[in-house]
């Protein structure tokens, strides 16, 4: 775990950089060529560095072995991180939007040149690969913060392809774009914001983080097991808790019937190495009628 948490500080810190060099970029040249929807863009790759050092926080934390108070561990504390990011995408949002009102009131002629084009696509492609890099990252570590921090810079990418489609419209003499557009990329931020609360009030309320039905097949052939039922399992991708009622033969010893929970233990762990915890209940062949049938949504 500990090499795990290692792993994700350091591509939090390789994103936090490049999202403040991109954000910085982004908010000097929007000031400069009065450019709103530019500026708005930029401060949302700050916020984006923001919640980097917000991550990073996270992580040390989420590091730290379980204790006498957290014997579960702390790894929910990344859980409660990109709920933080989700909150402080509302307040971005909530800014822009009050500065594209302004815009309405108070006529400005953004200042668009061939370098206005040259930023902001040199900056599109680097938010495209960074964003590329945490996904990928986020995938082969089962880090739901990374991944969630992805698809915050992702619709980065998509707010700046946005913003240089309509430059052209604003050359034209269509000015009252800047602002819409600015109203349009608040939207974007809102609905990222509300898909990351979703996924990550999922985990709070212990959504199933793997598929029941895959657990299963893998210990249903092992020798003594006469019946899984009742599975669950609950945490977050890179630390899964998984509980269940194993049924075996009546007429066994306790020690064999406690060589065929460790088989099924060994099986898993190797098949799933995301699992950092199992519990199993064995059973007599009576304990077959206990089983629980699960509502589908």
């Amino acid at each position: 775990m500990e090499d795990y948490y290692d792993k994700v500080r350091r591509v939090l810190l390789i994103v936090l950089f490049s999202n403040l060099i991109l954000g910085l970029i982004k908010v000097l040249y929007g000031y400069n060529t009065q450019v709103l929807s530019i500026t708005a863009d930029g401060y949302d790759s700050l916020l984006d560095a923001l919640t980097n050092i917000i991550g990073i926080v996270a992580v040390y934390i989420s590091g730290k072995p379980s204790d006498n108070e957290h014997r579960y561990g702390h790894t929910k504390v990344e859980t409660f991180a990109s709920l933080l990011i989700s909150a402080t995408l509302f307040i971005v949002a909530y800014e822009i939007i009050t500065a594209a009102i302004e815009r309405f009131y108070n006529h400005v002629i953004p200042s668009i040149s061939p370098s206005t084009y040259a930023v902001l696509v040199i900056t599109l492609l680097l938010t495209i690969l960074v964003s590329r890099y945490e996904k990928k990252m986020g995938e082969k570590f089962n880090s739901a913060l990374l991944i969630t921090d992805s698809e915050h810079i992702k619709s980065d990418a998509l707010a700046t392809a946005i913003i240089i489609i309509s430059l052209v419209f604003i050359q034209t003499g269509l000015t009252i774009l800047d602002p819409l557009l600015s109203l349009g990329i608040s939207l974007l931020i809102i609905r990222t914001g509300f898909n990351i609360m979703k996924t990550n009030l999922d985990i709070l309320l212990d959504i199933n983080i793997l598929n029941c039905n895959d657990i299963k097949n893998e210990i249903d052939h092992i020798y003594g097991v006469k019946n899984v039922h009742n599975i669950r399992t609950r945490g977050t991708k890179s630390a899964v808790h998984v509980d269940m009622h194993l049924v075996v033969e009546d007429n066994i010893s306790i020690t064999q019937a406690n060589q065929i929970s460790k088989s099924c233990k060994r099986t898993l762990y190797n098949k799933f190495p995301e699992i950092k915890d199992i519990l199993i209940q064995v059973e007599p062949s009576s304990g077959i009628h206990d089983e629980v049938h699960y509502k589908l949504d």
